[in-house]
């Protein structure tokens, strides 16, 4: 009975485990093909699933909008004073 149950277990790692990759799989070629099942799929993973970097990309996004801001009006005074360099 061990041997059954050990064996058992072992097989169905190895089913659930193909069973995942054909998924992945499965969805991959979908996207490639752009069908609306993978992209409804990745767009509910997307929202269901946490961004573990949320706060370090809105952190690099705020600063690239400052930095983008503080350019335009560097080029702003340079325009209005004639300055080019």
């Amino acid at each position: 009975m061990d041997f059954f149950s050990d064996t058992l277990f072992a097989l169905s790692v190895f089913v659930g485990f193909t069973f995942v990759v054909g998924f992945f799989v499965l969805m991959y070629l979908w996207a490639r093909k752009q069908k609306g099942a993978a992209i409804v799929f990745g767009m509910l993973m997307q929202m269901i699933l946490p961004d573990p970097k949320v706060q370090h990309t809105i952190e690099m996004v705020t600063e690239a909008k400052q930095e983008k801001s503080g350019q335009e009006d560097i080029n702003q005074d340079d325009n209005e004073t004639g300055d080019v360099d």
